[in-house]
């Protein structure tokens, strides 16, 4: 790893978990701007839940 230090298989999936997270958002907020109103209102509710999902991966880690 960048930092020097090894993951255990549970740390490895947070972290693969996390960038394809990372990914779907970034994919989500660039076509967000090109949707009408009511469809930018579903896509911001979807990266809410991925949001939200993260959070509890994270809170779980500490």
């Amino acid at each position: 790893m960048v930092w020097g230090g090894s993951l255990n298989s549970k740390g490895s999936d947070y972290l693969k978990k996390l960038r394809e997270a990372d990914k779907v958002v970034g994919f989500l907020d660039r076509i967000k701007e090109k949707l009408k109103p009511e469809e930018k209102s579903h896509i911001k509710k979807t990266i809410d839940i991925i949001s939200d999902y993260v959070n509890r991966l994270t809170e779980s880690k500490e």
